[in-house]
């Protein structure tokens, strides 16, 4: 189902953990919010398939001092009695170094439901334990993993954290990506600086990333993807763009509310 699939896409467009230095500081605070539309794009028919929230709050869990890191997609009401999608992400991080300590994906799609959490463990060997339940049956199981492996909203907000002050254009990094019970080694090339200009009229300086893609059953080749994220300390990501079997998908940011550092990678507000 193509709309499913968007919305997957969405979520990993924006899971790049790179094996490089993270920043002393996150590049976000708590109240962060920022909105994405998704589109699906076929020559010149633009088809707005669903919308996207990641927001930021600071909670305390079993004692612990964490950021509460929340992703909602869902399609937009208009698609809803053709194929409904809810899903929520989320994940508790330390302030600090951003590792992970317990992740909950909540997918409601049509009828399919599928309730995922992992529980991670780097005191010794990293392990995450993972609890499953998939259209009512549950299963269990613990899986050893490289300390440098997280899962995808983890990733993305640890990416968006990384110094990027020292990277030159043609910099390429491998990056691991947990989805399931599966690990993704894939990479990703800096490319340079463009300006760019989003469907609601905005302008950015931005930073140009190409990813290395797992062709197959939704993609045709492995760099048919864009990644722009604002040239600022914030490394908000502002569009990406990939192409697909049929047709592209594109996902513009709209909005963004309480960004840590100033957002001077704006040149012209809508």
């Amino acid at each position: 189902m193509m709309l499913k699939r968007i919305i997957f896409l969405f979520v990993v467009l924006f899971s790049m953990v790179m094996n490089a230095q993270v920043l002393k500081e996150p590049a976000f605070k708590e109240g962060e919010t920022a909105i994405y539309n998704i589109y699906y794009n076929l020559g010149f028919v633009w088809i707005h398939a669903g919308d996207a929230k990641f927001s930021v709050k600071s909670v305390k869990e079993d004692g612990k001092d964490l950021f509460y890191l929340e992703l909602a997609g869902y399609t937009v009401r208009s698609f809803d009695n053709f194929y409904c999608i809810r899903d929520t992400f989320h994940v508790t991080v330390t302030k600090d170094d951003l590792v992970p300590y317990n992740y909950r994906e909540v997918k409601h799609e049509d009828t399919y439901f599928c309730d995922r959490r992992y529980h991670y463990d780097f005191s010794q060997t990293p392990k995450v334990y993972c609890n499953f339940n998939r259209r009512g049956v549950k299963t269990k199981d613990t899986l050893s993993i490289e300390s440098s492996v997280f899962d995808l909203l983890t990733a993305c907000y640890r990416f968006r954290s990384l110094d990027m002050s020292q990277v030159k254009q043609g910099d390429s990094f491998p990056f691991s990506m947990l989805y399931d019970k599966d690990v993704y080694k894939l990479g990703l090339t800096y490319k340079g600086k463009e300006n760019i200009k989003l469907k609601n009229k905005s302008k950015y300086n931005a930073l140009k990333f190409m990813p290395k893609l797992i062709t197959g059953d939704l993609f045709k080749n492995e760099d048919d993807m864009i990644i722009y994220v604002s040239d600022d300390e914030n490394h908000v990501p502002l569009y990406i763009e990939t192409k697909i079997k049929v047709g592209s998908v594109k996902v513009m940011l709209q909005s963004i509310e309480n960004t840590k550092y100033p957002f001077s990678s704006i040149i012209k507000s809508k």
